[in-house]
């Protein structure tokens, strides 16, 4: 046997090696700095009151912030349609005529609806330049109103919100006649006023509206009123 095969012999009957390959895992263990472990669970926890504190107020401050737009929006508009007034120096004769027969008797109350038609414009028109001029739309709740205690309330740092007025001031009038006495009537011409708003506060906007009336004009009537009489409709 020449040297060659016993060459190849020796080769082909050499031991293979057939172990697996041993997996010695993903690497060392990923370490996180206490630091900033201690950050996330602060920050985690809080969300969740933030969260809490949110679902929980979030009803009250809607209905303070209402409240507050409402108050300051009436007095805003109360003072203009006031002062409108004053400056006009409407009468109830102005709009009213009271009519009676030979012997002094009531027979009807008749009304100048053109004249109060009139009025009625321009006084909408009033309320809505009063409106773009002032700046009546930055609202402030004072956080301490929030909560029912007497000591904090109206105190404290406080939470701003917006109020801004949507769709058209809406008037109207209205006429009322109450007793006043031993035959006599008291008639008031009233102007209804509202005016639709949404405030938009932290987490969403809410829809309210303002409604307050004024006395325009007024008289004590003498005598008996008929039961018939004009009633002011609503234009």
């Amino acid at each position: 046997m020449g040297p060659w095969r016993q060459e190849f012999i020796r080769y082909v009957r050499r031991p293979v090696n057939r172990r697996k390959p041993v997996w010695t895992g993903p690497g060392p263990a990923l370490k996180i700095p206490p630091a900033l472990l201690t950050l996330a669970v602060a920050l985690l926890v809080a969300g969740m009151v933030i969260a809490l504190l949110e679902n929980k107020l979030r009803p009250v401050v809607a209905e303070v912030a209402a409240a507050q737009a409402q108050n300051t929006m009436t007095a805003v508009i109360e003072n203009a349609v006031t002062a409108d007034l004053a400056a006009r120096q409407v009468s109830y004769a102005d709009f009213v005529t009271i009519q009676r027969d030979e012997g002094g008797a009531i027979t009807a109350l008749t009304t100048d609806m053109a004249r109060m038609n009139l009025l009625r414009a321009e006084l909408t028109a009033a309320i809505l330049e009063t409106l773009a001029e002032v700046d009546v739309s930055d609202i402030q709740v004072p956080l301490g109103s929030l909560f029912d205690l007497e000591p904090l309330w109206a105190k404290g740092p406080a939470l701003m919100t917006r109020a801004i007025t949507v769709g058209t001031v809406q008037t109207e009038f209205e006429s009322q006649l109450t007793s006043a006495g031993v035959n006599q009537t008291l008639h008031r011409i009233w102007l209804e006023i509202n005016v639709p708003m949404t405030l938009l506060l932290p987490g969403g906007e809410i829809e309210t509206a303002l409604h307050t009336r004024l006395c325009v004009a007024e008289t004590v009537i003498v005598g008996q009123v008929p039961d018939t009489y004009l009633h002011l409709g609503q234009q």
